[in-house]
């Protein structure tokens, strides 16, 4: 790809990636990414598409659920159309080609899309497997209508797979050349059996409720943990964020989004003011080494970060001073080790007593 390509997919990792985690599960940075990732393949069929304008009408493509989730198509279309940074390398034509790409991404049977751009960006976001609908469409159940029990899910799930996915739904694909042709009449057949459909919802279901009683002692209802790691760190945060993720979990990631070199407190810094001013807690940090990562975080009053590299340390550092950030060395732990620590912090109370006139004696 050319330098103009490269400079603009910068621009949508810092800028535009990471707004993806404030929304449900099921529309965070891993689809995002997708989208953009699959745009891109298609493309490939398509050789006089722009894969710059494609790669961005694919990151802005759901942006407009920061307004309202009913008529977020259009709001992502606004969102690109008032946008000033797009002129750096767009023209206005460009752009609003790139606008309708966006608000054509929910285009199904009642109306086409207005541009091969529009097509590719809808069929890339359609992401047939039968798992990933299953579990999207439960953790968007668990975010818009919690009080619903299991049952009450169940009947919720089959009403949008009627509506959407079965013979006759309005799902409608748009690119040849794509495979979701296949997988959508396999997952159709899977809906026209009762018993598998049954079970497959009922598996990703317990899996998505399951926790251990002992986990979620210090999560706050409604609050997200708060994530952010360097280059170093990247690798360690994905695999803690898979974690996250399978346990119904909510968090939101301060970045870094991938592994080029880039500097801690970038990061550290928004991740600790979300903390302190209560917008997420706890928070759990990864830097190389651990330690600058920690060292930026304590520098805000709020926080107390600890630096650990065993779940016994982790567990001292919760009981004996209230530590509401995690921080850990990811060049030097296993994955496994650092989920480890992220469960035993997460399931760890604050023992108060003798220790809470020391913790009280931390700030300045």
């Amino acid at each position: 790809m050319n330098d103009k390509y490269n400079e603009i997919a910068t621009f949508l990792e810092q800028e535009i990636v990471p707004r993806y985690d404030a929304f449900d599960a099921g529309h965070r940075c891993d689809h995002v990414h997708y989208v953009m990732q699959e745009s891109q393949r298609l493309a490939h069929y398509y050789p006089t598409v722009d894969r710059a304008m494609l790669l961005v009408a694919a990151a802005y493509h759901d942006l407009g659920l920061e307004v309202d989730r009913k008529t977020h198509h259009t709001e992502s279309g606004r969102i690109i159309r008032e946008d000033q940074r797009l002129l750096r390398w767009f023209t206005a034509e460009e752009i609003e080609t790139i606008a309708q790409a966006a608000e054509d991404h929910r285009a199904s049977s009642d109306h086409d899309p207005r541009s091969i751009y529009g097509r590719i960006v809808a069929e890339a976001d359609r992401q047939i497997d039968g798992d990933t609908i299953v579990r999207r469409t439960i953790q968007f159940s668990f975010k818009h209508y919690p009080n619903l029990d299991k049952e009450e899910n169940y009947e919720r799930f089959m009403e949008h797979m009627a509506e959407k996915y079965a013979v006759g739904g309005y799902l409608k694909l748009w690119i040849p050349e794509s495979s979701n042709a296949q997988r959508l009449a396999d997952f159709r057949e899977m809906l026209k059996d009762s018993k598998a459909i049954r079970q497959k919802f009922d598996e990703i279901y317990d899996k998505l409720t399951k926790q251990d009683k002992n986990m979620t002692t210090i999560l706050k209802p409604g609050i997200p943990v708060a994530l952010c790691s360097d280059h170093a760190g990247y690798a360690t945060k994905q695999a803690v964020i898979e974690y996250l993720k399978e346990n119904n979990i909510e968090y939101k990631d301060f970045g870094t989004y991938n592994e080029d070199s880039c500097d801690y407190p970038d990061f550290a810094h928004p991740c600790a003011l979300a903390v302190e001013n209560g917008e997420c807690y706890p928070g759990i940090a990864v830097c190389g080494s651990g330690e600058g990562i920690n060292i930026t975080l304590n520098k805000h009053q709020g926080i107390r970060s600890a630096l650990c590299w065993i779940p016994e340390v982790a567990k001292l550092a919760r009981q004996h001073n209230d530590a509401n950030v995690l921080a850990m060395p990811g060049r030097f732990v296993t994955n496994e080790e650092a989920l480890e620590m992220v469960k035993t912090f997460l399931s760890t109370e604050f023992e108060g007593g003798r220790h809470q006139k020391r913790v009280d004696k931390i700030p300045l």
